[in-house]
């Protein structure tokens, strides 16, 4: 209460921030100094123990080169004996030597290629044997996980995770993927079907209006047709400058063989082209493709009449979901849906052809992981169940080795067995369409932040 001789009433006191220093007061003799404050040194929050926790890329690195090279060791020593190196060494002698391409064979098997692959296995045919299948096998181990890096890096995966995580995820991947069967098959035949997917790929990967964009396609398409489909792909997504481009360095391969190799190029391109029947029987159970299938349902390698109408109803239908899919921001779905339908198509697809699908099943796997939530469990264990099916087919052998003479009469289960591949990708496409349907463009996701550091 206000009144005569009462002290004079001060402003209230603000509360100090805690941490912070208040100003300075003026110093009066009496009494001894004050407490000195002083600001707390700034510390950064440790990181959760997940980041702690997680590998990184060298220790990864190191896991997968222990894990592929027990899968390269078993390769070199397997049953397959690197037959397919040998082929090409025999095309790239028959270069060197000035013989006929075609009639070159190792084992009973002939070279099948286009004459621009001999031109190139030149190099392979030049080296020791010792130094080639070194060669070949490292390069084929380390283009798994480049090509799966690559597979990570395409939209939408690259606004998922940024580089170092792809990689981390690239590599823990590659260290199971190397013993899948595709893979196996690839380093026991001593294939080149690992560069041609990390390369087709790489491709992909270029931004839009790099220069350089469709010239490895067409360098792939130059050693096996296969990749000409992604010619294709770039075509109807209206990449016509990347197309042309492919399509232009896949014409000066054919220039380069018939240069070389005019004869032997003259003969391929007039009559072994269009005749798959050169490779092996159409209906050997290891072919994955439509046509094989067919050809074993209907106990009879005279189905062409058949086979074509389908192969173009799936063609057609693989390209519009894979462009559709492209256009809606996800060329990660439209590269997995153009691989699996150029591998149902293709009149041979040995079960090696098919490594180009296991960068499209662990894009399937993280876009999985992406949707999971408690509304959408349901559909996120049936994706995740029809992954691990996958997965544990192409590691099992399931598509097994059957006596030549049972291949158009198998039973049942036979059947099956032999299908497995084939009926995956024609899951893949009927999934996909389901979802155009729905009006749900696949593995498109709302725009988020890189994973980072």
């Amino acid at each position: 209460m206000d009144g005569p001789g009462a002290l004079p009433r001060l402003p209230p006191r603000r509360p100090r921030l805690a941490g912070r220093p208040s100003a300075p007061q003026a110093s009066t003799p009496a009494g001894p100094p004050g407490p000195q404050l002083s600001r707390p040194a700034a510390t950064r929050p440790p990181r959760p123990a997940r980041w702690r926790s997680r590998p990184g890329i060298p220790v990864l690195a190191a896991a997968y080169a222990l894990s592929a090279g027990g899968c390269c060791a078993l390769a070199a020593y397997g049953r397959a004996g690197l037959v397919d190196l040998h082929v090409y060494r025999a095309g790239g002698d028959a270069v060197l030597h000035g013989a006929k391409l075609y009639q070159q064979h190792f084992a009973g098997l002939p070279f099948t290629y286009p004459p621009f692959a001999a031109v190139i296995f030149t190099v392979l045919a030049a080296l020791p044997w010792t130094a080639a299948a070194g060669l070949i096998t490292a390069a084929s181990a380390a283009a798994l996980p480049a090509s799966l890096w690559f597979a990570l890096r395409l939209p939408p995966a690259s606004s998922w995770l940024d580089s170092r995580a792809a990689w981390r995820l690239a590599l823990a991947a590659a260290i199971a993927a190397i013993w899948l069967e595709p893979v196996r098959s690839t380093l026991g035949y001593g294939q080149v079907n690992l560069l041609l997917a990390a390369g087709v790929l790489y491709d992909l990967w270029l931004p839009a209006g790099a220069r350089r964009k469709g010239t490895v396609i067409g360098l792939a398409a130059g050693v096996k047709l296969v990749p000409a489909f992604f010619l294709v792909y770039l075509l109807v997504t209206r990449r016509y400058r990347a197309a042309a481009t492919g399509a232009a360095v896949l014409a000066a391969t054919v220039a380069a063989g018939w240069a070389v190799l005019p004869a032997s190029s003259a003969h391929y391109w007039a009559h072994s082209f269009l005749d798959s029947g050169r490779i092996s029987p159409v209906q050997n159970p290891y072919n994955q493709s439509l046509l094989g299938v067919i050809a074993r349902n209907l106990h009879s390698p005279a189905v062409r009449p058949v086979w074509l109408p389908a192969a173009a109803v799936i063609a057609a239908i693989g390209l519009a979901l894979a462009a559709r899919a492209q256009r809606g921001g996800s060329e990660a779905a439209g590269f997995s849906l153009c691989a699996i339908t150029g591998l149902l198509i293709s009149p041979i697809s040995w079960t090696h052809h098919w490594v180009i699908a296991i960068p499209a099943l662990l894009l399937a796997a993280v876009a999985t992981a992406r949707r999971a939530g408690p509304g959408t469990r349901p559909a996120t264990v049936a994706a995740a169940a029809g992954l691990a099916v996958l997965a544990i087919a192409g590691w099992a052998r399931l598509a097994r080795e059957v006596p030549a003479a049972s291949w158009l009469h198998q039973s049942s289960l036979g059947l099956l067995l032999s299908e497995i591949y084939v009926l995956a990708g024609l899951g893949v496409l009927a999934g996909a369409a389901a979802r155009a349907a729905a009006g749900r463009p696949g593995h498109r996701a709302a725009a988020r932040p890189a994973h980072s550091e």
